[in-house]
């Protein structure tokens, strides 16, 4: 035993011995000042172990034995391996670089170095995207970039994004171009997040007028994963499971507070009839049954009954290759989203391949194609209407247990007169499916090192059909037989781009000329039939059987689009930057004659930090000053519109004859060309510390001219109106984005990114005037979109009494602003109360990591929203008697059965006043939401080594988890949308993994 001992003794006291001797020592300098470095991260891979340098560069790092690779890295410089295979002092030299300005950007047909980019381009990583833990990708883009204003339309299952690209340039409304992989589609909900790589935003004219014609509400281009970043052998997994809970359920009355509400209707009612009253109006007379649930309080919480947890999840495989001369990447995923409401959930089905390949040293060629099936199911939206109307006092079931058809309507109750929402969700169907398929596939011929020839065809191919069903027992239907409806679209479309890009330096001079022809093509079809009268509940699967067809239709169109590119960029000295573009388009859209536009651009840049008066300084590291002046357009009408089109049926004399024939539905203009918007930019990119501050500042402004729009026209004319270009717009703003890293150590470091843009839209001219379209509410020198009405101010009080008379009003009722001071209440009287647009947009994100553990949190705002609540007019219309109601300080006068309330919020009880439904559900949405928290662990490669896995990260995620606002409905991002399809705000908790192996 003591010899064990002392071996063991002996072989310890080696092992420190030989630990001790194990020193790595050196010095870390920069290449070309020789000064040296303090704070380099320095790690020794395949390790916990590491060092930071210290005032004078210097660093030692205890290891086991040699040789070992040590991993060196600093903000500014390019990151660096250095191998040491024995105990001697080190001397490692670092070389300027920055990662962020060597980045390459897509700007359209091609990629250049962000360095180099002279137009207003905002960029979000894959890793940013996928972050979050979004269903959609549009959804974790939310305040990552400055200028670009994203809003969900609802809180449903699978619900579209409303994106805006520094304001709305058109009256008609109007979405960016999507580009995806170099297709160009309708949207990118059909992605899967987890397999974007990047997005690109192009903002100015200078970037999106490569696009031209269909520039003018910005670009978006997405680029998934591809063949050519491929690395090596992987198979790689990443996937979530989560569940998603209803969070900040409104406060809505109780039965007892409901009751008092309901009788102080009634007693309202008398009051200002003059007639008698007593506590047993509101329905007790009539009703034994009522007056039990009364009594006893038997209260109802609809919301029980429709509401649930959510369950979320995204699963997402890879598996790629890379060789020299040939790689591939091939996905699928499956996402599952089941909704908060009962009969509400979202699937999609993802497939995608890349392949890439040289066929020898000057061709080349690659594959494309991502598919993808959606398939939706939302219920019915009355039934989510009627679950929140439905009074607390009835209950969805009568004495037996069996469903009442409308419980407002039993045993002498006389309220609401709404469907059963159970009944309805049960007998409802309202059903999407989309197959979505893009693809591309391009030969590149390379005769030397400064030319490509390029050709890209690139198809899709949609799908869509939505499915309605309205059985016996809904409010469509009302114990009739069922009634359906199906519609179906497909559309297809390619774009065949040839293009050819000469690439030259010639001493300090360098030249990138991209000349590009181009032709879109896309047809449309569809059909869509309603029906009446199902003898059974069949859904919408076979509607031939119905007795009663209410419509029959079918549609085509077919559009195309034949366009030319000329693009010049020029580098002088790395540090003049000239962009000369200038598209042309001809699209079929319009007017003969007018078809064709040109939309040239041109942008300057001036790199001032390759300047010698710059080069030595150690805080601005790198200065960008750039401007930019260019033209999109805009060709946002329907196909046909400039044909006179005959689909008017009509009959008439022939010869004495009855004869059937068709009329045209229109007058037609012979002159409808484009909308034009030409648009200015400044902007400046800087970084300070060598990168440590990063940033940009921007400021634009825009003018849309000739504004496709619907004109009235002189009755004289026979024609009510008809598409013109008449109008103009104008948006300004200032965006800015700042990106810090605050504390970087061997194993800590803390980044933030900032977002922030202000924009102002207003309207300059309508129908080729200065003339406001009070109708539209449009008006000249303000937003396109705006509130405008009477102005409240309050509830008119007993002390009031004669002066609301002389209104024709009375005490309780809803007061609103006599502006002139004239003595009546007329249109007069209105004015610009505010607009749903936001007066500033922002977002923050940061990231925190220490050894395996990160830490993220992300958050975007919207301030200076004002809404017309369609929640605020549901539940605060004080008028109705018989559905439920928000919590809400009403003004009741004294009477003998409840209690006097004064209020200068709410109106009476029934009664309300002329304006109250005009000015009463106005309501500040203006919000910060917490998008995300995360926090996850990156298993270091000592543990992973034995199990064959390159990398394993666990991480929880938390999303919404904090929304601050004073909005009182579900959620103020949608808190426009109407009541029955916005749907909930809830918190969704995630458990996920990201593996390769």
């Amino acid at each position: 035993m003591k010899k064990v001992f002392i071996s063991m003794l002996a072989l310890f006291c080696y092992g420190v011995a030989f630990s001790q001797t194990n020193q790595i020592k050196g010095t870390v300098t920069d290449s070309t000042s020789g000064d040296p470095l303090t704070g380099v991260t320095i790690r020794v891979e395949g390790s916990s172990k590491g060092a930071v340098t210290d005032v004078n560069g210097s660093f030692s790092i205890s290891i086991s034995n040699f040789p070992v690779k040590l991993s060196l890295s600093y903000i500014g410089y390019k990151d660096k391996i250095v191998t040491v295979n024995e105990n001697k002092p080190l001397s490692i030299q670092m070389e300027l670089s920055s990662k962020e300005m060597n980045e390459l950007v897509v700007v359209g047909y091609q990629k250049i170095k962000k360095k180099d980019v002279t137009g207003a381009v905002g960029s979000i990583s894959g890793d940013d995207i996928a972050e979050v833990g979004s269903v959609n990708p549009m959804d974790a883009m939310q305040g990552k970039v400055a200028g670009v204003d994203i809003s969900a339309s609802s809180g449903r299952p699978g619900s579209d994004y409303n994106i805006l690209i520094r304001g709305q340039n058109s009256l008609s409304g109007g979405n960016p171009l999507y580009v995806v992989d170099g297709v160009i589609v309708n949207g990118i909900d059909f992605l899967n997040p987890q397999d974007i790589e990047r997005v690109d935003i192009l903002k100015d004219a200078s970037a999106t007028a490569i696009y031209g014609s269909r520039g003018s509400n910005g670009v978006v281009i997405v680029t998934t994963k591809q063949a050519k970043n491929a690395q090596g052998a992987t198979i790689s997994y990443d996937g979530y499971v989560g569940i998603r809970k209803v969070a900040r359920m409104p406060n809505f009355m109780n039965g007892t507070d409901w009751w008092e509400f309901r009788q102080n209707a009634y007693i309202a009612d008398a009051l200002n009839s003059g007639t008698p009253y007593d506590e047993t109006v509101g329905g007790l007379k009539e009703s034994k049954l009522l007056r039990e649930r009364v009594r006893n309080k038997e209260y109802t919480n609809w919301r029980d009954y429709f509401l649930q947890t959510g369950i979320q999840q995204n699963h997402w495989l890879t598996v790629s290759q890379k060789t020299k001369d040939f790689s591939y990447i091939i996905g699928a995923g499956y996402e599952d989203q089941k909704g908060n409401l009962t009969n509400s959930w979202y699937k999609r089905y993802n497939v995608k391949a890349s392949i890439q390949g040289n066929i020898n040293e000057k061709w080349s060629a690659g594959m494309n194609f991502n598919l993808s099936l959606m398939k939706q199911e939302l219920g019915s939206d009355k039934a989510v209407s009627n679950a929140f109307r439905m009074s607390p006092l009835v209950s969805p079931y009568d004495s037996t247990g069996e469903l009442l058809f409308k419980p407002g309507k039993y045993a002498g109750i006389s309220f609401t007169s709404s469907v059963n929402p159970l009944w309805e969700q049960k007998d409802s169907r309202n059903s999407t499916r989309q197959f979505y398929g893009i693809g591309s596939i391009f030969l590149q011929y390379s005769p030397n090192d400064w030319i490509d020839l390029k050709t890209t065809f690139a198809p899709q191919i949609q799908f869509n059909r939505n499915g309605r069903y309205y059985g016996s027992h809904t409010e469509d239907r009302q114990l009739q037989d069922p009634a359906a409806s199906l519609v179906k679209s497909q559309s297809f479309s390619y774009t065949w781009d040839n293009q050819v890009t000469l690439h030259k330096k010639f001493d300090e001079h360098d030249f990138n000329f991209l000349g590009l022809y181009s032709v879109y093509y896309k047809r449309n079809e569809g059909s869509d039939i309603d029906v009446e009268n199902l003898p059974y509940n069949s859904l919408f699967y076979n509607l031939g059987t119905a007795s009663s067809y209410q419509n029959v239709g079918s549609n085509y169109s077919k559009i195309t689009l034949l366009s030319f590119l000329a693009r010049l960029n020029y580098v002088w000295k790395e540090k003049y930057l000239v962009t000369l573009s200038n598209r042309w388009d001809g699209s079929s859209k319009l007017a003969p004659g007018h078809k064709w536009q040109s939309f040239p651009s041109a942008a300057l840049a001036w790199r001032a930090s390759k300047e010698e008066f710059l080069q030595g300084s150690n805080t601005l590291t790198n200065l960008k000053l750039r401007t930019s002046y260019g033209f999109t357009g805009n060709n946002n009408i329907d196909p046909y519109t400039t044909l006179a089109l005959s689909n008017l049926q009509t009959y008439y004399d022939f010869g004495g004859t009855l004869a059937k024939g068709f009329a045209p539905n229109g007058i037609v203009n012979r002159r409808l060309t484009w909308e034009k918007t030409r648009e200015f930019d400044i902007g400046v990119d800087f970084g300070l510390w060598r990168g440590r501050v990063t940033g940009s500042i921007d400021y634009y402004n825009k003018t849309s001219t000739d504004l496709l729009m619907t004109r009235k026209l002189p009755i004289e004319t026979g024609w009510g109106s008809m598409i013109d270009n008449i109008g103009s717009v104008r948006n300004k703003g200032v965006e800015v984005a700042l990106n810090t890293v605050n504390i970087r150590t061997s194993s800590f470091r803390w980044s933030t990114s900032f977002t922030f843009a202000k924009n102002t839209n207003e309207i300059l001219k309508l129908y080729g005037k200065k003339e406001d379209d009070i109708g539209n509410s449009w008006f000249i020198g303000e937003p396109i979109n705006v509130n405008y009405t009477y102005v409240f101010d309050g509830i008119w009080q007993p002390d009031a009494e004669d002066e609301a008379l002389s209104y024709g009003q009375s005490v309780g009722q809803a007061k609103v602003k006599d502006l002139n001071d004239d003595g009546k209440i007329n249109g007069d009287d209105r004015r610009i109360i505010g607009s749903p647009m936001p007066s500033w947009t922002g977002g923050f994100s940061t990231m925190l990591t220490y050894k395996g553990f990160d830490l993220s949190m992300s958050l975007f705002t919207k301030q200076g929203i004002q809404i017309n609540s369609g929640f605020y007019g549901e539940f605060t219309n004080v008028d109705d008697r018989g559905r439920a109601k928000l919590e809400m300080d009403y003004f009741m006068p004294e009477n003998k059965v409840t209690p006097t309330r004064y209020s200068n919020k709410y109106p009476e009880p029934h009664n309300s006043g002329p304006y109250w439904d005009e000015v009463g559900y106005y309501k500040d949405a203006s919000f910060v939401k917490i998008k995300n928290i995360r926090l996850g662990y990156n298993f270091s490669p000592d543990v992973l080594s034995n199990m064959k896995v390159k990398s394993l990260r666990v991480y929880l995620n938390v999303l919404n988890p904090f929304v601050f606002t004073d909005y009182g409905g579900f959620d103020p991002e949608w808190g426009g949308a109407s009541f029955g399809k916005g749907g909930m705000s809830a918190v969704t908790y995630q458990l996920g993994v990201n593996l390769k192996f």
